[in-house]
């Protein structure tokens, strides 16, 4: 199942600000150029963000960067064609370069701009910080003129240095990450990504940071919370999780090609991960846009 191509109409203006009242939300798997910013005011249903899939209700946000595949189902009470029921939602659509060439290196916005590398992933905004967007969001959804910019600027740094937001998609979804710094860790990030599919040491991670083996375990899992181990299996199982969706190869395939040995390890690990096998992740997606 590969996600559409989805176009985003801003009117005459920079960027786009909507408030959607609908029966029920079925969006294809889809995608755009576009960062999306979403408040689900009032429904219920399940949402998809890169690999992964849960369930959301009244009072959500959620911040998608570029080009991230995603899709929103109501539950199936909503296509019951119930008079009292429906969605609300306030949405906002914007690209990373409307403000113009060079804005976001500006060295005050480096905060909103690795926020919005780590919405590559997709982010769950919460706590305070959720409560004060929703209400901006609430209080601008009409707003005009130059306000409208600094608006949208004002709750991108609120969000930025609150860091009340969780990831969504694994790292192995979606392979960016800023690797404009020197930080070991970046270098690692570069190694992994670009080597996961084969067979990987602890010695040739460390070579590559330019640490001994035991030096790079200890900075690695000071940095992480988690081993290196634990990191390739998440990069290489987000990976399958994305060709899964795709839909264009066989389990066995996807296997090697994310680097495992054999089909029965591929199968333990991934279910030890996600708490489902392999096909049973595939069928998810596949019931879901049956049901479109």
């Amino acid at each position: 199942m590969k996600p559409i191509l989805r176009k985003v109409d801003s009117g005459n203006n920079s960027f786009s600000i909507r408030e959607d009242i609908y029966p029920f939300l079925y969006n294809h798997w889809h995608y755009h150029p576009e960062i999306e910013l979403t408040y689900i005011r009032k429904g219920t249903g399940v949402r998809l963000v890169g690999d992964s899939m849960s369930p959301f209700e009244d009072g959500d946000l959620i911040l998608l960067g570029s080009n991230l595949p995603h899709m929103w189902r109501s539950d199936s009470i909503y296509f019951k064609n119930i008079p009292t029921l429906n969605i609300e939602a306030i949405a906002i659509h914007f690209k990373e370069d409307f403000w113009g060439a060079g804005f976001m290196q500006l060295p005050e916005l480096r905060l909103i701009r690795e926020m919005l590398d780590l919405a590559k992933r997709g982010l769950q905004i919460n706590g305070k910080t959720r409560d004060y967007v929703i209400k901006a969001m609430e209080d601008n959804l009409h707003i005009t003129g130059p306000k409208r910019i600094e608006f949208l600027l004002g709750i991108l740094d609120i969000v930025s240095r609150s860091g009340e937001y969780n990831l969504l998609a694994t790292p192995g979804f979606n392979k960016t990450y800023d690797l404009t710094t020197t930080d070991k860790i970046n270098l690692i990030y570069t190694y992994t990504f670009n080597n996961f599919k084969n067979n990987i040491s602890i010695k040739a991670a460390a070579e590559a940071a330019s640490l001994s083996p035991n030096s790079f375990c200890r900075y690695f899992k000071t940095r992480t919370l988690k081993t290196y181990w634990q990191f390739l299996l998440e990069i290489r199982i987000g990976y399958a999780c994305k060709l899964l969706i795709e839909n264009q190869k066989s389990v066995s395939q996807i296997c090697y090609e994310c680097g495992f040995n054999n089909l029965s390890n591929f199968n333990r690990q991934f279910k030890s991960l996600l708490k489902i096998t392999p096909l049973q992740y595939a069928k998810s997606y596949t019931v879901h846009v049956m049901h479109l």
